[in-house]
């Protein structure tokens, strides 16, 4: 099975997506898609699934391909139940198994099935798409930002499933850990054109580093011929009559070369003074109905403070930031907060942009101007810093892609000249050129940083304190993002041992123990029967009685498969209270 791009090229209005681009992914590939937002890259995914048609070139698919595919922003109907959207790409030649629906299901978060998609979160439409592309059976898995939504176990589960996995894989992901430990191969989109690189993502920075360099030197060099190919053909009347025509001809060509210049995103921002006062929060308690999300917390924030705000998905995190904020009150205990702050707040919901303005608009209603360090600057020249040029800066919202609309947010945070950032979930959607920046400014910025994020190789690098939600506590930590995952997982299995030593007593009953390997393996058996039973009706040589004996079979056999099903789960229900 493979994939082959021959010649494609593809444009958006007058943007230039792919360039004659030429590669091929094979069914071992396990693929890293990177580049610039804006670039392409979910694009390029669109093309392959037949999505977008290119406007010149070929892309050539195996026969019979089956491609999964999880988009960026999931849409399902809002009235089908969770397993009748999983389940409703099974087929007779590839069926989906209910109970491993289900299973995948619960081990994202959703225990009971039946339920609906309405009023659903996009983080919970994304692991709904999710357990769906990775439950049904296919030869290819397009994946655009998988780890999005995601809290650190289900990263970890997900990296695991997909090393696993036996057939090729393209993905679209800022998570730098995920590429480097999934990918085989890293393919980079650079402005149209596109490069194949045999690496993970460690050595894929050795290798660009070197076409860099190599392309660099070759543009010095076809500048200075340009350069004096002009100069020859500047000079006199009477000396032009005499030029050679294959010179003209191939100053001619010379010319029509576009030189990439690297383009380089920088912002150098003037904070306001910044008091001894900074925040300071004594006992503080927050719940929602039933539910306790921190209680009696107590910390102080240092001037020179990079804390990882982390935990599970529904913690309390983004609470947290919104008490900070003002914008939701306390239970119980006082948050002071200095009169010099001035608070950045970056929020993870796109939704706070008008999708209908221009993107210069965005900004000049804000401030039509900005002071830097380089001294002020217009809203334009400032966006230009940010990799809008003029046209995208005169175009609507709506029409940026994800990671830019995330650029977009950034700049409106920088260019109040905080001093002090709130960024919640900043990495989703952005690029990773942008994240290295973003990384370098926020340790080179004066002033205390306060970052909810899954992003395992963001929070390593810049932050030198960690606030861990941890059930309905709040636990302060100097180690490490990784160090603390890893100490975490220590303690979840030595706890594992313990409760195991402690239940020794608990042990499972010998006769639910045999019933469950009976009921398994005979799920198992009449599976198998199933799909054979399935096989004998669509042959043409069976004759009129054999086919009604296979469908009464196939009647009996779907009915005993589904009442098994049933006693199945309840053995998980009942196995889960013992021991083993």
């Amino acid at each position: 099975m493979n994939i082959t791009f021959d010649n494609v090229s593809f444009k958006y209005i007058e943007k230039k997506i792919l360039d004659n681009a030429s590669f091929s992914i094979n069914t071992s590939d396990k693929v890293g898609v990177v580049g610039v937002n804006g670039t392409g890259k979910t694009t390029m995914l669109k093309l392959i699934l037949g999505l977008e048609n290119p406007i010149s070139g070929t892309i050539i698919k195996t026969g019979g391909m089956r491609i999964n595919y999880l988009p960026q922003d999931p849409k399902f109907d809002p009235n089908k139940s969770l397993i009748d959207i999983i389940m409703v790409d099974s087929t007779k030649e590839n069926p989906i198994l209910e109970y491993e629906a289900k299973s995948i299901l619960s081990k994202l978060g959703f225990d009971d099935s039946s339920i609906t998609t309405n009023n659903f979160s996009g983080g919970q439409l994304k692991r709904v798409a999710l357990a769906k592309v990775l439950v049904t059976p296919c030869d290819f898995l397009i994946l655009d930002e998988p780890t999005n939504h995601l809290d650190n176990d289900l990263i970890i589960w997900l990296e695991k499933h997909l090393i696993k996995f036996k057939n090729a894989i393209v993905m679209v992901t800022h998570d730098r850990y995920f590429l480097q430990r999934v990918c085989n191969k890293m393919l980079e989109l650079d402005f149209g054109k596109t490069y194949l690189y045999e690496a993970n993502y460690d050595k894929f920075l050795e290798l660009k580093a070197e076409r860099l360099e190599q392309e660099k030197a070759a543009s010095k060099k076809l500048k200075s011929i340009l350069k004096h190919e002009a100069e020859w053909m500047s000079r006199g009347v009477e000396a032009r009559r005499t030029k050679s025509k294959s010179r003209i001809e191939r100053f001619n060509e010379l010319s029509k070369i576009e030189f990439n210049e690297e383009r380089k995103m920088e912002f150098s921002s003037i904070s306001q003074r910044l008091g001894k006062k900074l925040i300071k929060a004594i006992n503080i308690s927050k719940s929602f109905g039933d539910k306790s999300l921190f209680n009696d917390f107590s910390f102080d924030l240092n001037r020179d403070d990079i804390i990882g705000v982390v935990g599970d998905n529904g913690a309390g995190k983004s609470t947290l930031f919104r008490i900070i904020m003002g914008l939701e009150n306390l239970d119980s205990g006082e948050l002071i907060k200095g009169d010099t702050l001035k608070i950045g707040y970056f929020s993870q919901h796109l939704e706070l942009i008008d999708p209908e303005i221009r993107v210069i608009d965005y900004i000049k209603d804000y401030k039509s101007s900005i002071e830097t360090l380089d001294g002020e600057i217009s809203a334009s020249d400032l966006l230009e810093r940010f990799l809008f040029d003029s046209n995208l800066q005169y175009s609507k919202v709506k029409m940026l892609s994800g990671g830019e609309k995330r650029r977009l947010q950034l700049v409106k945070v920088l260019i109040s000249n905080p001093n002090m950032l709130l960024f919640d979930e900043p990495t989703n959607d952005l690029d990773i050129y942008t994240l290295e920046l973003l990384e370098d400014y926020l340790l080179s910025f004066k002033g205390p940083i306060m970052v909810i994020s899954h992003d395992r190789y963001f929070l390593d690098k810049i932050c030198n304190k960690l606030l861990c939600f941890e059930g309905n506590t709040i636990i302060e930590s100097l180690k490490s993002f990784s160090d603390y995952i890893e100490t975490k997982s220590n303690i979840s299995i030595k706890e594992e041992k313990s409760i195991n030593t402690q239940r020794k007593r608990n042990r499972l009953p010998s006769a639910i123990k045999r019933e469950y390997e009976e009921v398994d393996s005979k799920i198992k058996e009449l599976e198998e029967k199933i799909k054979q039973l399935n096989i004998e009706l669509k042959d043409p040589k069976n004759d009129y009685v054999k086919l009604m004996d296979f469908q009464d079979e196939l009647n009996k056999a779907e009915e005993e498969y589904n009442n098994l099903l049933e006693r199945y789960f309840e053995l998980i229900e009942i196995k889960s209270q013992y021991d083993e």
